[in-house]
């Protein structure tokens, strides 16, 4: 099934100077739809989003910021020609989690990812319909082997164990067989001129997590409110959701053009430019960069580094409330972000929703 001249092929590319960092990390996914049945790219992108509104660009890759340790993520979306497999590559952060991913993409399809880098050892995870079926973590272990039925990823084991991690290169040879199952499954071969190539990239800042749910660790649901908004009328849901903004804005200074910007053109009922859109996420990208350093200084304390933390969360916060006013439907995903954001001051801020 899996073919040797493929992992001939890879064994180079993951010792080549110029992609050194392939044969550190990578994560790999493949979505194969069931039959008679589709994928939506829009519908991936979501997903991806952790259920907020995606931030979808068109970007080069070897202009791509790689911080493994980054809190953002920059997805990879390629979709394979015939029978619309689409492979969804992380190369940017260790902030994502393969398991988490395969079930939350398995719903109306199969899913194959593999991973290493990181914090995490070589791992391979199989799923369909919102189930973990296989995974083996810590060097493709079979020890280690969890999912409702680890069998259905015995060829795929023996492949990879054709190599014994513990001779000469062996590591490698097993993650070269890894690529080329990918290959096999999504119809695509990683090149260096492919990495460095053009590619729909979606930036997610609320990753989705490892839990027992799609969405877990991403948004979890909104906050519970008597009368919930749920039901409130497009006008009033955009009407939250600015006054969500101007109290995030206020609290946190938040004094950026892009944001007043985006909101007096949503107040007086117009829609920004997409640019501006564009700009405020890659202010949420700086901020949470600097809670990151924040983090890592010797000299700073817990309390600032907490504060730049939920200061970085009120951003997020505010640029999905900015997406979701354009939606027909908004979700209000961005009331949990602010919950979090705001802490002992929600209370306030969900007596002023029930009063509204």
């Amino acid at each position: 099934m899996y073919d040797l001249a493929a992992i001939n092929y890879y064994l180079p590319l993951l010792r080549s100077s110029s992609v050194q960092w392939l044969s550190d990390r990578m994560w790999w996914i493949s979505v194969t739809p069931k039959a008679h049945q589709s994928i939506e790219i829009d519908d991936i992108h979501e997903v991806l989003a952790g259920g907020t509104p995606p931030e979808v660009r068109q970007e080069d890759g070897y202009e791509l910021p790689i911080t493994l340790h980054c809190p953002i993520v920059a997805f990879f979306v390629h979709r394979s020609a015939g029978d619309g497999t689409v492979s969804i590559l992380n190369l940017s952060s260790e902030s994502t989690s393969l398991r988490g991913y395969c079930r939350a993409l398995s719903s109306g399809a199969s899913v194959l990812g593999i991973e290493w880098g990181g914090k995490t050892w070589e791992a391979i995870t199989y799923a369909e319909d919102g189930d973990i079926v296989a995974h083996f973590p810590e060097g493709f272990s079979r020890e280690l082997a969890g999912g409702t039925n680890p069998e259905a990823l015995s060829q795929e084991l023996q492949f990879i164990h054709q190599f014994s991690e513990d001779a000469p290169a062996g590591v490698v040879a097993q993650k070269a067989a890894a690529l080329a199952i990918l290959e096999a499954r999504s119809g695509l071969r990683i090149t260096e001129e492919w990495l460095n190539s053009t590619h729909e990239v979606v930036y997610v800042d609320v990753p989705v997590g490892d839990g027992d749910s799609a969405h877990s660790g991403a948004i979890a649901s909104q906050p519970t409110i008597p009368n919930s908004p749920d039901a409130w009328p497009h006008s009033k849901k955009c009407g939250l959701l600015l006054w969500i903004i101007d109290l995030l804005v206020t609290k946190f200074g938040f004094e950026w053009p892009e944001i007043s910007e985006a909101r007096s053109a949503y107040g007086s009922g117009h829609v920004p430019e997409e640019a501006l859109h564009t700009e405020v996420m890659d202010r949420t990208l700086r901020l949470g960069r600097d809670w990151l350093e924040a983090t890592n200084e010797y000299e700073s304390s817990a309390a600032n580094s907490e504060f730049m933390r939920l200061r970085w969360r009120a951003g997020i916060a505010i640029r999905v409330a900015l997406r979701e006013i354009e939606q027909s439907d908004p979700k209000l995903s961005s009331l949990q972000l602010a919950k979090e954001a705001l802490g002992m001051e929600w209370p306030t801020v969900q007596q002023h929703i029930l009063n509204l």
